[in-house]
């Protein structure tokens, strides 16, 4: 079988420098050695479950109701102020 172009630029440099230049290479691998799994049902719902309920673990167990919404309505000060500057 014939060498590689890096394997030979490795044996030239080895040969006139006598320098090894593979242990200079680190014992760690350059990419991620983390194991990765396919997520189980349970993770598989729980996420669908919270994916648009961005909600803090004390409002979880509120319901939804219309009570928790903020409405921006203008304050009856100002509705009061339109009526008497109209001449109502």
């Amino acid at each position: 079988m014939s060498k590689s172009k890096a394997r030979r630029k490795r044996d030239h440099v080895l040969r006139n420098t006598g320098r090894d230049v593979t242990r200079l290479r680190s014992t760690l691998p350059d990419f991620s050695i983390m194991e990765r799994t396919t997520k189980t049902k349970k993770e598989t719902l729980a996420k669908n479950h919270t994916k648009h309920k961005k909600r803090s673990p004390l409002e979880r167990d509120i319901p939804l109701s219309r009570d928790r919404f903020y409405f921006n309505y203008p304050p009856i000060y100002t509705i009061l102020l339109l009526r008497t500057a109209s001449g109502r």
